[in-house]
Parts: structure tokens; C-alpha cells; sequence
């Protein structure tokens, strides 16, 4: 059974409540900028993805990934927090050597207690490198396009290396969760005409297309069951 976070749950984990490591805002690249070059940017530089890698999200990484050992990947996904607690093994991946972040997928719906406690992804970026400082910069929530690598295989998982990264325009913000949270809880109270409102609310922003085609989905059951209603 899924379980919806409650709005002053939701509120105090988005909004604010810090995460693990405190992450500040990334700041969107304007159109049309070039990638950095990282022999002339600082470490705190926002990186930009290589243009010429198809988009794919997170979750695909799961899929055979040794088939593309080495490959330059792109991919998007959510910030979610960083964590150290992890083991190298015998991978390259110690963590004097790298920084660790763990990454919601676009399928992920985050108004649901378990999506939100269940990130899909632990990505790695080299301490020191562009990549590490603009996830770092990042805020819990925060939808990134990653460029990445699969350097090894270990453990029954791949490691996967984070080389570039940007910030993406289809953002899924908190006010979107936090009016997704509160549709629901009015739909179980069967308050069809406000949950619709507050659908339309989390709808506003320019949202991944996951993320809007299931609140449309949620919204159109609002106007069938106001629609049932008038028809009575």
C-alpha cells in the first residue's frame, strides 16, 4: 500500500529540513552557453553535458550496463542528498578519492512516502572536479542532465562516474510536491473540487513529462468524480 508524506512532513523535509550535507542553489545556465572548459573555470563552475549523448533517464543504467563499460552516457535525475556512507571495495572509488550522491529517477513520484524515501541511484564525481562542485552546489530536488560513465563493474552493481553535469529547465519544485501532497489527501476525503484546485497549482511549473502526464492522470480523475457528482 502506498503511503502519501503528509503537507507539514513534506514542508519540513523540502522545505526546511537540511539534508545530510547542506546543498546550495545551482543556478540555471542562460540559453545558448557554451560547455566550460575546465582549464579556464574555477571549481565551482557549473558543468555542462556534452550535446551529442541521448537523454535517457537514470534507471537505464540498471539496464546491462556492462554493454557500455566506458561509454560516455546522458542521463537525468534528482538530486536527492550526499552520503559517505559507502565501501569502495575493490573498486577506484574510495571515498578519499571521490564524493558520492544519491539520485531520485524521473519515474519516481515523489508525493509518495516510499518514492521519496527510496532514491535509485548512487553516482560518484572526483573531489576536486567541476562535476563534484556543481553537485555539491545542488539542492535536494534539484532535476540535473548527467553526463556519465560506467568504469566498473563490482559487487553485482555498476560504479558509475559523474563527469559532467547541468542544471535542466523541466524542474519538478517543492510547491509542486507540496500541492500534489495536499490533492491527494482532499481526494481521500472525496473534496474532488479543491484537489482539482490544487492540481492545477502543482501543474504551473515547467514539469518533466513524467511528472505532469500522472498529475493530469490524477487531475482527470478529480473532473470525472466532480462530473459523477453533477450528473447524480
Amino acid at each position: 500500500m502506498l503511503v502519501l508524506l503528509s503537507a507539514p512532513l513534506a514542508a519540513a523535509m523540502l522545505l526546511q529540513a537540511p539534508a545530510p550535507v547542506s546543498l546550495s542553489a545551482v543556478v540555471p545556465p542562460a540559453a545558448g552557453t557554451p560547455a566550460v572548459d575546465p582549464a579556464s573555470q574555477g571549481p565551482a563552475a557549473t558543468v555542462l553535458a556534452r550535446a551529442d549523448a541521448p537523454t535517457a533517464s537514470v534507471l537505464d543504467l540498471s539496464q546491462r550496463p556492462e554493454l557500455r563499460l566506458g561509454e560516455a552516457q546522458r542521463v537525468v535525475a534528482q538530486v536527492c542528498r550526499e552520503t559517505d556512507d559507502w565501501s569502495a571495495f575493490l573498486t577506484r572509488f574510495d571515498p578519499a578519492a571521490f564524493r558520492a550522491f544519491e539520485f531520485w529517477a524521473d519515474e519516481q513520484f515523489l508525493w509518495i512516502k516510499e518514492e521519496f524515501d527510496a532514491p535509485q541511484a548512487r553516482l560518484f564525481a572526483r573531489r576536486g572536479s567541476l562535476a563534484a562542485a556543481a553537485l555539491a552546489a545542488a539542492n535536494s530536488n534539484d532535476r540535473l542532465e548527467l553526463e556519465v560513465v560506467v568504469r566498473e563493474m563490482h559487487a553485482g552493481r555498476a560504479w558509475i562516474e559523474v563527469t559532467q553535469a547541468r542544471w535542466t529547465e523541466e524542474q519538478t519544485p517543492a510547491g509542486t510536491l507540496l500541492h500534489a501532497i495536499r490533492a491527494l489527501e482532499l481526494m481521500e476525503r472525496d473534496g474532488w473540487v479543491l484537489a482539482s484546485s490544487q492540481f492545477d497549482r502543482a501543474l504551473a511549473p515547467n514539469l518533466p513529462p513524467l511528472v505532469r502526464a500522472e498529475l493530469t492522470r490524477l487531475k482527470a480523475e478529480c473532473a470525472a468524480e466532480i462530473d459523477a457528482l453533477a450528473s447524480r
